[in-house]
């Protein structure tokens, strides 16, 4: 894992809340988080920087869709107005967490929810799909590589915008350097990806692109 990274990424590190700010459209970012509320508040950052200069944002979560516009609200996002002006929109889909194995046409609609109706007019500046897969065991880390693949990287490849994908990691820093089966899954994410970000405790975290 550790020689995967070093081979892949360019001479840019960069702290995660400056990295979204800058980043650019078409770039497909996965951000792998230990807290929740850090990965939130690095998403938020994300999308409040495209808000700010009138880009078309969409957040696609399991959360309630109330839930993250209170959450929005109070990180100084104002989530009434933009959404008045049709700049954001908030989606909510199945917990995918919760099913111990993942039908392939559950992955394939979640897939299509993700794309229509974006993909075919009034495409989004930037994207978070903060969807919960769960990922314990190796058949479930296989059928989330091949969403990755099969869906994500050959439909969602087609936004101009930029994007962000997330992932709980309970431990990042001994797990980058996991030769085991969630090693190989980081490191499988990481070869379709434009770039990382590696969200730990709050503001602790590290961001860079990946050639």
């Amino acid at each position: 894992m550790a020689t995967l990274l070093v081979k892949k990424t360019m001479q840019f590190f960069d702290q995660p809340l400056n990295f979204v700010r800058k980043l650019r459209h078409g770039k497909h970012i996965v951000l792998f988080y230990e807290e929740p509320e850090y990965a939130r508040l690095i998403l938020f950052e994300f999308l409040k920087s495209g808000l700010d200069h009138k880009e078309r944002c969409i957040y696609i979560s399991e959360e309630a869709p109330e839930y993250v516009k209170r959450e929005m609200s109070d990180a100084g996002i104002s989530t009434e107005q933009f959404m008045k002006n049709d700049l954001l929109f908030v989606h909510q889909v199945p917990n995918l967490a919760g099913y111990a194995n993942i039908a392939p046409g559950a992955l394939e609609r979640l897939s299509q929810f993700a794309l229509h109706p974006w993909i075919n007019y009034d495409q989004p500046d930037r994207l978070v799909l903060r969807c919960i897969f769960k990922t314990g065991t190796r058949e479930q880390m296989l059928s989330n590589i091949e969403w990755e693949r099969d869906y994500r990287l050959r439909d969602l490849k087609r936004l101009r915008g930029a994007m962000i994908c997330t992932y709980p990691v309970n431990n990042i820093i001994p797990t980058i350097y996991d030769s085991g089966e969630i090693g190989k899954w980081m490191s499988s994410l990481l070869e379709l990806y434009d770039g990382v970000i590696f969200a730990r405790r709050f503001w602790k975290g590290v961001a860079f692109a990946l050639e």
